[in-house]
């Protein structure tokens, strides 16, 4: 069986999300750290996953959301979720990332 990805039941799994920052953008290697964006990673707020903020990871061309203000309501553009395995030493680990095609707006009308 193979998993590519899961598709989290938004309002379920994170409740009311708000926008924190861009955390970093992710840049292509190449020889002088001066590579393209490929992609940006950004903190949001959760009412249910209160522990730790969300990072959600978007494709360079949706933007650096300085549009959108912290704390402000957000949606997200077809989340999933992606399990990332990885090894230290002689224990494995698996650590969730979750990527979207973009960020926007709650619109409260709704």
């Amino acid at each position: 069986m193979e998993l590519d990805y899961i598709i989290p039941k938004v309002r379920e799994t994170f409740g009311r999300l708000e926008f924190g920052k861009m955390i970093e953008e992710i840049r292509e290697p190449s020889r002088n750290n001066n590579g393209r964006v490929a992609s940006r990673r950004f903190s949001v707020f959760s009412d249910i996953q209160k522990a730790d903020n969300i990072e959600i990871i978007l494709p360079a061309a949706a933007g650096v959301k300085a549009s959108i203000k912290q704390d402000s309501p957000i949606d997200l553009v077809n989340p999933r979720v992606i399990a990332v395995g990885y090894r230290v030493e002689n224990q494995s680990f698996v650590k969730y990332e979750c990527y979207a095609d973009d960020i926007v707006k709650k619109d409260l009308a709704k």
